[in-house]
């Protein structure tokens, strides 16, 4: 399909919608439902077919133009939280706030689907950069964020800042971390896993991983796989009953029903490009129901 594609010229499958008065698209085949805000390339639902949603959403999340959407895949860039500094607004940077440009979407006979979004630093005044985000549907969700420099150096953070839903958060377990380092950000202590992570209290950690996690969830009953490229952290977080009841864009009673795992280049391992240079950072995503593992 052609760059800057019209959203009236869309694959079958493949719809340009209003959802909580957001332009968004949606991806509806025979392998499921995905549903993407153009306001921050905001993955807000991936739903494969005959299971429930993999992703969670708040039911307390602002929809407007400008204000970040709780849940789902937020992309966290130019920066990541406040910076490395500390000191930069909005949190978590601009590209989860405003409006992406569809660039190409196709949708094969098979249910498979993609869409690309596009943004530019020439939208904010800043950076000279563009960003691309591919989001892909088949048996599996893949999403990924490619960077571009343009004729300067580019230095920045990324993250996918998944929101994975769950049965029970006290109940999850997630492997695949053994013995990574991470700084726990509740007291800035560096820190080694032992075995696997379980959620018992406000959980906000970066680890050093390159490795895929694997969350079982035993009250939905399924297992989530999150296997990624090109991203040197895995951040996990919950924010646990006193956050979640200080936040205005989330549920005092929702934090059970979530967990982050979030795939990411952050703090020391930063991404530098020199003029011209690309950087792909791509998580896939697959749910097994445990009968069928």
């Amino acid at each position: 399909m052609s760059i800057e594609q019209s959203a009236d010229n869309l694959p079958q499958g493949i719809t340009a919608v209003t959802e909580n008065g957001l332009d968004a698209f949606r991806i509806e085949t025979a392998l499921g439902t995905v549903l993407v805000y153009a306001n921050g390339a905001h993955v807000a639902e991936w739903t494969p077919a005959g299971a429930d949603p993999v992703l969670w959403m708040s039911k307390h999340s602002n929809f407007q133009t400008g204000k970040a959407v709780r849940g789902g895949i937020p992309i966290c860039f130019p920066w990541f939280g406040p910076g490395r500094a500390g000191d930069l607004t909005p949190a978590h940077g601009f590209a989860r706030i405003t409006p992406w440009t569809l660039l190409e979407a196709e949708a094969d006979e098979t249910g498979e689907a993609r869409l690309a979004l596009g943004l530019s630093g020439d939208q904010h005044d800043a950076e000279d950069f563009t960003a691309r985000l591919d989001v892909t549907m088949g048996h599996a969700l893949t999403v990924s964020l490619t960077v571009t420099a343009g004729t300067q150096p580019f230095d920045y953070e990324e993250a996918l800042h998944t929101y994975l839903s769950v049965g029970d958060a006290r109940k999850v377990s997630i492997d695949g971390l053994d013995q990574d380092s991470y700084l726990d950000k509740l007291d800035d202590q560096q820190k080694v896993q032992q075995g696997a992570v379980h959620f018992t209290s406000e959980t906000d950690r970066v680890y050093l991983s390159t490795k895929t996690a694997h969350i079982t969830d035993p009250v939905h009953p399924r297992r989530l796989r999150v296997e990624k490229t090109g991203s040197a952290n895995t951040v996990i977080w919950n924010p646990w009953m006193d956050k979640a009841a200080a936040m205005p864009d989330f549920g005092a009673e929702e934090w059970p029903e979530m967990c982050c795992v979030e795939t990411a280049n952050c703090l020391a391992e930063s991404i530098y490009l020199a003029p011209g240079e690309s950087h792909t950072m791509q998580v896939r995503i697959t749910s097994e129901d445990f009968d069928n593992h």
